[in-house]
């Protein structure tokens, strides 16, 4: 990690996906060659250069205007600076695979399932927060998952234990395909 980057992970709520976290949302996205796809929680890009790596035609969202610079000279199309307000992307993408802010967690997951086109698969990585307590706006959203039918799978505890940015957060994987 560069002193840039440390600087960055101090200054903005930014917690990268470490290789084995990029390697289970990959595995689990059935992304397509040649597919549109979109990461709107790019960072520092790696799990934007793993998708791009499989052959979709990706595009990426970033609030952090010296991750969109570092995104842009990685090559990315770098299309807005925030997936909730970004507009035109209703029914756009065939893949999002997504590891988004946890404070925004399910803002983004509601979000990111618009966006997908008919046929299309949203893996996202989320906290077990929405599963740990039970106030309505918790109860909403795990009925919402049951009505687009998402598999939820709780992951192993200490996914960013040994990663750039360290937390103990327990995780899940949600992925919904649209039909």
């Amino acid at each position: 990690m560069n002193l840039n980057q440390s600087e960055i992970l101090k200054k903005w709520d930014v917690f990268p996906s470490p290789p084995w976290v990029v390697e289970l949302l990959i595995e689990a996205s059935n992304i397509e060659s040649n597919s549109l796809s979109l990461e709107p929680s790019a960072g520092f890009g790696n799990l934007a250069i793993a998708m791009r790596e499989s052959g979709t035609i990706l595009e990426v969202i970033e609030p952090i205007i010296e991750l969109q610079t570092i995104l842009t000279l990685q090559g990315f199309t770098v299309i807005g600076s925030d997936l909730l307000s970004t507009y035109n992307l209703h029914n756009r993408y065939h893949s999002i695979i997504q590891n988004p802010p946890f404070s925004q967690q399910i803002s983004h997951i509601k979000k990111a399932y618009h966006c997908l086109s008919s046929g299309g698969r949203l893996v996202s990585l989320a906290s077990n927060t929405p599963w740990q307590y039970n106030s309505s706006f918790y109860k909403q959203f795990r009925h919402w998952l049951t009505t687009v039918n998402a598999q939820v799978e709780e992951l192993p505890w200490g996914l960013f234990v040994n990663s750039d940015r360290y937390t103990e957060v327990e995780c899940c994987l949600i992925t919904i395909d649209k039909l």
